[in-house]
């Protein structure tokens, strides 16, 4: 059992991560594709890559957000 207060901490932390890495693999995709001698369609494939994991980690932040709502919404002390 986690009271109110800690679970809204450690959802606040994951969404923390989670905005964090966004700009992290924005990076490594900018880096990767200049400093390699890649194909066109191999760039491509990293590029798509990378742009579905910024979606994947949007897509966390909302869910956590969603579920944070939910919690500081409800009267409930113990999850």
């Amino acid at each position: 059992m986690i009271k109110k207060d800690k679970l809204l901490k450690q959802i606040d932390e994951l969404m923390n991560l989670e905005k964090s890495l966004i700009p992290l693999l924005n990076k490594h995709m900018s880096a990767s594709l200049f400093f390699s001698n890649l194909k066109k369609d191999e760039r491509e494939e990293i590029v798509g890559y990378f742009q579905n994991q910024v979606i994947a980690k949007t897509k966390h932040i909302e869910i956590l957000n969603g579920i944070k709502n939910e919690v500081v919404r409800r009267e409930k002390d113990v999850y």
